[in-house]
């Protein structure tokens, strides 16, 4: 039973960490624990609603000694400072991304290691059997936080202006992403880089200050109408496997999560005029692998865990032959 906890997390692809300590011997309940968590994502999105949907069953499987209070995205504190706020005891939880984190300790920054992955079983696997939960408990560590699982989103797709269908097409391309990896992964394909929070993208995209976006999945960024003034698409998509973490049942949050989004994704698929959504083939995808991992091994550099993250990835990566 828990008896304390503190909790934190990506998006993205996100993260989830928490600092826990357990009940008595004894192991009876104690007085209901309230958590205020904050969600990376908007009240009206699939994510979201559920992530609400998980709160309730976390309070149904407690007997209502645990009860998480949903916010959404920037209720609180802006996403990226969501891991220091959780620390500082002004949030008990957040579902957002670690990856926001990299400037701090540059392991969080493989929390998202863009273009590594493209199907959601095998970054799942990584966690699971290729040694992921340890090495993200220890990167959890530096905010004095525990890891405790993975749910998957997704493959991010890019809204964007006009067709991308190559890494080519990158080039001079007025681009928003986050911080990091993702920002250098796309500046040395060409892109002109803005890094801005998620809650800038649409005016951004409005006012022609970017052409394109890193951000969610297709019906993700669907939902928050990104399709309306930058049609083109890829999907699936190519570069981010879009994930949170949390605490408790999460295998089962996970599977629901995973389900839920794969379906929004078709749905959002088939309302599209064909034309706009763009697939990428093996060559391309590979092509695309290969100048994330230049980055990806400039990354590993920055510190110790960086590096563990880093080669504990890879390592899998060849064992599924992705690398």
């Amino acid at each position: 039973m828990i008896h304390s906890l503190k909790v934190v997390a990506r998006s993205a692809t996100l993260a989830v960490l928490a600092g826990l300590t357990l009940a008595s011997a004894a192991g009876t309940a104690e007085a209901q624990h309230k958590w205020k968590v904050q969600n990376l994502y908007g009240p009206n999105t699939t994510v979201y609603k559920d992530f609400q949907a998980f709160a309730a069953r976390v309070k149904e499987a407690t007997k209502g000694e645990v009860e998480i209070q949903p916010f959404p995205v920037a209720t609180i504190v802006p996403q990226a400072e969501a891991l220091d706020a959780i620390k500082a005891g002004l949030l008990d939880g957040a579902v957002g991304t670690m990856a926001y984190q990299g400037g701090k300790e540059a392991a969080a920054a493989f929390w998202d290691m863009t273009a590594a992955y493209d199907y959601p079983l095998h970054l799942l696997m990584w966690y699971r059997q290729g040694g992921g939960m340890e090495v993200m408990n220890k990167i959890s560590a530096k905010w004095d936080a525990v890891f405790l699982g993975p749910v998957i989103l997704g493959l991010e797709s890019i809204p964007s202006k006009k067709p991308i269908r190559s890494i080519a097409d990158f080039k001079g391309v007025k681009m928003r992403a986050p911080d990091g990896i993702p920002a250098e992964i796309f500046a040395l394909l060409g892109a002109s880089v803005s890094v801005m929070p998620g809650t800038e993208v649409y005016t951004a995209l409005d006012t022609g200050k970017i052409e394109a976006t890193d951000w969610g999945t297709l019906s993700v960024n669907d939902e928050a109408g990104y399709n309306r003034i930058a049609p083109y698409a890829i999907y699936p998509g190519i570069h981010s496997m879009n994930s949170v973490d949390f605490v408790v049942t999460v295998d089962e949050w996970c599977l629901r999560t995973w389900m839920d989004q794969e379906l929004e994704d078709r749905k959002a698929a088939a309302k599209r005029d064909p034309g706009t959504l763009i697939q990428w083939g093996e060559k391309e995808k590979g092509e695309f692998r290969q100048v994330s991992r230049k980055v990806w091994e400039k990354w590993s550099k920055k510190s110790p865990l960086a590096k563990e993250i880093y080669e504990s990835q890879t390592k899998f990566l060849k064992s599924i032959g992705k690398l």
